[in-house]
């Protein structure tokens, strides 16, 4: 058995209070809508996830930061508890229909997801030694979807009966709410960085005090460095695309929430499995890193082609001009539900190695636990101007929000597109960091580590 204090041990602990908390998020979103009526009041989500997304892009940029100055078990707690509140705004919704209450709960959320996330980057990539990042991340991921998958089974058991279902129950709320509440105590029996050890006898962070100046002026810098700048498309992209998949989700199974839940958790399954057969691709000992990275690039591009080629297939078929959204049922239109399913899970798989591999890139350009806080940030930062755009896509003429049905060009098509053409951005302006700042090792040398604290103290003296 592991000693509790082996960076190993502390990241599948850390994967559980992600379980409980972004997972069960992740769980209810991907019934599209957050569980309510997605015909209805995809407009409410689509502005709450704007707040949220705009929120969360600036708490991001600030948290690398904050990471380095309070460490990481006060800032999961604090984005725990944020979880929990925008859940519960949605569990109101059914009683008291208040979307300015959903609206402050995400901005709310956004302040807390991005302290929560920041800590979580830099833990999955500052422990792990150079050959074990890819299986870090990879179990991490496994974990975390893991409760997305049991949260979306939650609704199909409870509601396995009631095939008209448009939205979720009261007590599946009341579960999911337990659930994170349980999930934002438990971050608190994390170590301290500075008290995890390797199986070598190295420490996996070492102290290192910092100043708000000095984070400052480091964040700053990140604008400045042309690695972090050829990997936004890639960052900014990260969640563009779960808008539309998720809304798909729920748009063409609008009146059967034990349809939406299975497919809810059939799409995170999708994600633990490609998340750990691609950490053993990206952490082969047969290959050098900058061979690894290279064929994990090919492997990403490909999958990629293959499940949107699909997905331009099932859109073509759906929207205005031909007959609107579908209304599957998992009992009942089997056939028709089955082609929507594998489309669905192709694209929780390439999503989760999408992600993972942005992640792997991060990691391996530093091993440094509070530079990679500061590179998580940066990445949460992109994304989240992406996560808070998209949702005026969907909103927009060539969205596929069945609230505006009459303002829909090219039967949402357009939303796709726009998809896929970040995708390719992505995978462009990336491609120069994989193929020349990816180097066999990052590991610094005494003389580069003394060097580097030098320049640090002197930065901070000027200031």
């Amino acid at each position: 058995m592991l000693p509790y204090n082996d960076p190993y041990t502390q990241v599948i602990l850390l994967g559980f209070v992600v379980f409980c908390l972004p997972g069960m998020h992740n769980a209810i979103s991907g019934m599209g809508a957050y569980g309510i009526d997605a015909a209805k009041d995809a407009n409410i989500v689509n502005n709450a996830n704007t707040a949220l997304g705009a929120i969360f892009a600036v708490s991001s940029l600030v948290a690398g930061g904050l990471f380095n100055l309070v460490g990481h078990r006060w800032l999961l707690f604090f984005g725990g508890l944020s979880y929990t509140l925008y859940i519960s705004s949605y569990f109101a919704w059914g009683f008291i229909h208040s979307a300015p209450f959903i609206v402050v709960a995400a901005i709310l959320l956004g302040l807390g997801a991005g302290c929560l996330w920041c800590a979580q980057g830099a833990i999955m990539m500052g422990y792990p030694s150079e050959g074990d990042k890819g299986k870090y991340i990879g179990v991490f991921w496994a974990i975390f979807n893991t409760g997305a998958v049991l949260g979306g089974f939650i609704p199909m058991g409870i509601q396995w009966n009631d095939p008209d279902a448009k939205t979720i129950s009261n007590p599946v709320f009341i579960v999911f709410l337990s659930i994170t509440v349980v999930g934002a105590f438990l971050s608190l029996l994390l170590l301290p960085a500075h008290k995890v050890v390797r199986a070598d006898g190295t420490p996996a962070a070492k102290i290192k005090f910092s100043s708000a100046s000095t984070e400052a002026t480091a964040i700053l810098n990140l604008f400045k460095d042309w690695r972090m700048l050829a990997l936004f498309p890639m960052f900014f992209t990260s969640n563009w695309f779960y808008g539309y998949q998720l809304n798909l989700n729920g748009l063409n199974q609008p009146n059967s929430i034990r349809t939406r839940s299975f497919d809810s958790a059939s799409y995170w399954g999708a994600q633990v499995i490609a998340s750990l057969l691609f950490a053993r691709l990206l952490d082969n000992p047969n290959w050098t890193r900058r061979t690894r990275a290279r064929y994990g690039f090919f492997v990403l591009a490909a999958l990629l082609i293959i499940v949107y080629a699909g997905g331009i297939a099932f859109q073509s078929t759906i929207g205005i001009g031909n007959g609107g959204f579908k209304d599957y049922d998992m009992v009942n239109t089997t056939g028709e539900w089955i082609k929507f399913w594998l489309l669905f899970f192709g694209y929780g798989a390439t999503d989760a190695l999408f992600q993972g591999y942005a992640y792997w890139i991060m990691g391996a350009l530093s091993n440094d636990i509070h530079v990679v806080a500061r590179y998580v940030g940066f990445y949460k930062f992109a994304q989240n101007i992406g996560g808070c755009l998209y949702g005026q896509v969907s909103n927009s003429p060539i969205g596929n929000n069945a609230t505006h049905p009459e303002n829909a060009v090219g039967k949402g098509m357009g939303e796709l597109f726009v998809c896929i053409a970040l995708i390719a951005l992505s995978l462009i302006c990336a491609a120069p960091v994989v193929f020349k700042a990816i180097q066999e090792t990052s590991v610094e040398t005494a003389e580069e580590t003394i060097e580097k604290e030098k320049q640090e103290y002197a930065a901070e003296a000027e200031v």
